[in-house]
């Protein structure tokens, strides 16, 4: 019995301690199942998170960019130096006023970006889970309008400029960049586990700067200064792009092979639409009384037919351009010329322009035809003559391929360097009667005119002030032509793409005047060259009353605040002063502008690059 006894005794005790065994590994397995369940739910939020944030990333560089550039199409200055931190004069903006700029950005960008990334389907990107994604730009909103602000410990910094150009008004590429912080927070939840990724970065956008000198015609009121409406009609043709901010009049089938733009503001000021009311369309002679056809009217919004009125577009047509707004000033053009041109102290009677030789003579002609090319070739100087209207003796300036510009004394008749790294820019604060290019040999044969810029210039003739008007009662004429005059069947073939010389003309506040107003105007004057009046216009004197004196043949374009009259015409032809036959300038698509030609808009430039400085992720 006693060893039956102590046998039962150790069965008991193996029961016991096999059941204790069992219990101990029961428990471990539930435990390390419970621990891999754990692992499991937070690993697949985690990934639903980084899913989400991946979403967000493609979400930043679309949609939400296509929101920032209508914000800054609405926030940006169109005329400081700088889109945005001001008209500081150095190579960077203010940073406190850049700051404040962009704080207004970040603040409209946060109510658009809320309908783009608060989208309520990222939640069926898995059964079962819920999946969120905010964005912020400003850490004083809520984002996707919950009741979250920022995550804990996050902040953000303030906008800023990151590296660029200031607005020179130039012709050449120039764009400024800048950054908005922000924060990315995406979120996923699955039963009792949730876990968000946190980002944190840039969102870095381009703005570039385009130069008036693009435009074949850009109107701001299309209309004469008196208040007549301008219609484009048959004998119309522009090569080039053509802007107004008004809407444009239609009679007939005028051609137009760049592209066609209108703002359609109904009472524009130089800078702005004053009344805040737009047109958007065109008006077509008896269609609709003379009035705005809007696009969704039009039989065809792109090749519109109205009533027989059928413009031409091969290029294009957008109706609803935005407001261009023409320089409040000429600050940029006289700094330029103060620094690094040449700053013309009183009224001039003659500013001359002429490609020279060494001993200060325009060019020849040579070959059998008067006007087919010039000796020598090419010229190794450009010469800029000025003749005070006081009457005090003329001085005369020089520079060749090396830009160093030269002043002739007219006392000793030597030269002396006055200026290193000439860029090119003429300014006056006064009138300047006449600017004009070497005389005609043949004065009734324009193609006897020899060159007024050499091959190699690159100048820009500006004046402002009340009342100052440029004259132009001569011819000025590249030595190197990038496109011949229009042909008789319309072409106007560009061949000299790589051409270098080019003319800009600017008056802030007066008129450009072409021809002398009375019947002793040269016939058939000819322009190369860019041509703008940011207040009045560009016109002809006496376009009403001096007999038909052929056309104006400009190679080039025409920018101003009305359209101004060159001549009138009946049915059967000219009855005075001049028509028009105008050449666009293709290099002025590819970047070439005049130097310190006005900048006309600054423009968003492309997708948005999404910088990162991080993430950190959450368990809760």
């Amino acid at each position: 019995m006693t060893k039956r006894g102590a046998a039962f005794v150790v069965v008991l005790m193996l029961i016991v301690v096999i059941g204790s065994i069992s219990t101990l590994m029961f428990n471990r397995t539930y435990s390390e199942m419970r621990h891999s369940a754990a692992n499991a739910g937070i690993v697949q939020t985690l990934m639903l998170a980084r899913g989400a944030a991946n979403v967000g990333g493609n979400l930043l560089t679309g949609p939400v960019g296509a929101e920032l550039n209508a914000v800054l199409q609405q926030q940006y200055s169109r005329t400081n130096r700088w889109a945005f931190g001001g008209n500081a004069l150095g190579v960077q903006p203010d940073a406190a006023q850049t700051a404040n700029d962009l704080g207004a950005v970040a603040a409209a960008l946060q109510t658009r970006v809320d309908a783009v990334i608060c989208d309520p389907k990222l939640s069926q990107m898995a059964e079962g889970v819920t999946v969120t994604l905010r964005v912020y730009f400003t850490d004083t909103s809520n984002a996707c309008g919950s009741s979250r602000p920022l995550p804990s410990g996050i902040a953000l910094s303030r906008g800023r400029f990151v590296a660029g150009q200031a607005r020179s008004g130039g012709g050449e590429t120039s764009s400024q960049t800048y950054a908005l912080p922000f924060v990315m927070v995406a979120e996923a939840t699955q039963r009792e586990y949730r876990r968000n990724v946190v980002f944190q970065g840039e969102y870095r956008f381009d703005l570039g700067v385009s130069s008036f000198a693009r435009y074949a015609l850009f109107t701001n009121q299309h209309q004469t200064e008196t208040g007549i409406p301008i219609w484009f009609t048959d004998r119309t043709r522009f090569d080039g792009p053509v802007h107004t901010n008004q809407n444009f009049r239609f009679a007939g089938k005028p051609k137009f092979n760049g592209q066609v733009t209108s703002a359609g503001c109904t009472s524009p000021s130089r800078t702005g639409c004053t009344s805040g009311t737009y047109k958007r369309g065109g008006i077509f002679m008896g269609v609709n009384g003379n009035n705005v056809v809007a696009p969704q009217d039009m039989n065809s919004a792109t090749q519109p037919d109205m009533n027989g009125n059928a413009p031409e577009l091969p290029s294009g047509v957008n109706w609803n351009e935005e407001f261009i707004g023409l320089p409040e000033n000429a600050e940029d053009q006289s700094s330029a010329a103060s620094t690094g041109g040449l700053v013309l102290s009183e009224a001039m009677a003659s500013l001359k322009l002429y490609a020279g030789t060494a001993s200060e003579q325009p060019l020849t002609a040579s070959g059998s035809t008067s006007g087919s090319g010039w000796t020598p070739e090419p010229a190794p100087y450009q010469y800029i003559e000025t003749c005070p209207a006081s009457g005090t003796p003329c001085t005369l300036y020089r520079y060749g391929p090396d830009k160093v510009l030269y002043q002739k004394n007219n006392l000793t008749k030597t030269w002396s360097s006055v200026r290193t790294g000439f860029n090119g820019v003429i300014f006056s604060n006064h009138r300047i009667e006449n600017l004009t290019g070497p005389a005609r040999s043949d004065r009734s044969k324009p193609a006897t005119a020899p060159p007024a810029l050499a091959q190699f210039a690159e100048l820009t003739v500006v004046n402002a002030g009340s009342s100052s008007n440029i004259g132009i009662k001569g011819d000025l004429k590249y030595e190197k032509v990038p496109c011949p005059e229009r042909l008789s069947n319309g072409n106007s073939p560009c061949s000299n793409l790589d051409a270098d010389n080019v003319l800009g003309v600017y008056s802030q506040d007066g008129e450009i005047v072409l021809g002398d107003g009375t019947d002793n105007s040269l016939q058939d004057l000819t322009i190369h060259g860019v041509l703008m009046s940011g207040s009045r216009t560009v016109r002809v004197e006496g376009y009403d009353t001096i007999r038909p004196k052929g056309a104006v043949n400009l190679l080039g374009g025409l920018i101003s605040n009305f359209y101004g009259a060159f001549g009138q015409f009946n049915s059967t032809g000219p009855t005075s002063g001049y028509g028009r036959n105008f050449t666009y300038d293709a290099r002025m698509l590819e970047g070439k502008a005049p130097p310190y030609f006005p900048g006309m808009k600054f423009t968003a430039g492309g997708t948005p690059v999404v910088v990162s400085f991080g993430q950190r992720e959450q368990v809760y």
